[in-house]
């Protein structure tokens, strides 16, 4: 880290620090109210990455969105591709997606067909349902659909019960939409229509048929880069949340 870095995020530190007190106020009394609390105790910040091998390592990975399009060329060149990184630690990956040019390229440069052109939003093929995955991972992939609830709602009635979910967002409070925002402006992927806080995550995956075992913080840094002070003080402003949860199905 450059000496510049190191004062900006010495800088961001004391700012975030300055900004909890002053607004302090706007926690209390009737704004306290409105005030939700993450139900899981130990809620840290992570590399983003290196959480979701950690996950998936050693068990049988359904990866929704594989393909990354459109950076699916230049990330299977500079092997930063997820896909390809948890192939190198899970027991069996399949991969899903919805874009079949980029699907074609990963084909073409990898030489892997193990994949499955899905919609979804509309169904699962039979081939993903019969691959029984240990973990269905949903990385990024919810703030791109118009309809996210209806995505949830098929994956609980496609998969049996205990099965996991690993789903990371975008945090509506990473340091980033700060940053714009005071700068009157929003730091938002064009193709996405969501942000997501924990709140409503979890209101997306209901209680009473998703049990909500781990949920984190992330920053979209490359595998094995490690998590500053102030990121590790403030957690919340993380790039992303990150939830793991498991199907609910009562007994018949």
């Amino acid at each position: 880290m450059s000496i510049q870095s190191k004062i900006n995020w010495l800088l961001t530190g004391l700012s975030l620090s300055l900004l909890k007190r002053s607004l302090r106020k706007r926690v209390k009394g009737e704004a306290a109210t409105s005030l939700q609390n993450i139900p899981l105790q130990n809620v840290g910040v992570f590399n983003r990455i290196d959480y979701v091998l950690e996950q998936c390592r050693n068990k049988k990975v359904l990866h929704i969105g594989f393909s990354d399009y459109p950076y699916t060329e230049e990330k299977v060149a500079d092997k930063s591709l997820l896909h390809l990184q948890l192939k190198a630690v899970a027991t069996d990956v399949m991969g899903l997606d919805v874009e079949q040019e980029a699907m074609a390229t990963y084909e073409k440069l990898t030489g892997d067909k193990n994949y499955l052109y899905a919609d979804i939003t509309n169904n699962y093929p039979e081939a993903a349902v019969n691959f029984k995955p240990d973990i269905i991972l949903l990385g990024e992939v919810l703030e791109h659909l118009q309809n996210p609830h209806e995505a949830a709602a098929i994956i609980y009635n496609t998969f049996a019960a205990d099965t996991k979910l690993l789903v990371t967002v975008p945090n509506y409070m990473a340091l980033d939409n700060v940053a714009a925002s005071l700068h009157k402006t929003e730091s938002v992927h064009p193709h996405h229509y969501w942000y997501f806080s924990p709140y409503t995550l979890q209101r997306m995956f209901s209680i009473e048929k998703f049990k909500l075992e781990q949920l984190h913080f992330g920053m979209y840094y490359q595998p094995q880069k490690k998590i500053n002070f102030v990121l590790r003080s403030n957690p919340y402003c993380g790039d992303c949340i990150m939830a793991v949860l498991s199907i609910i199905k009562k007994a018949v």
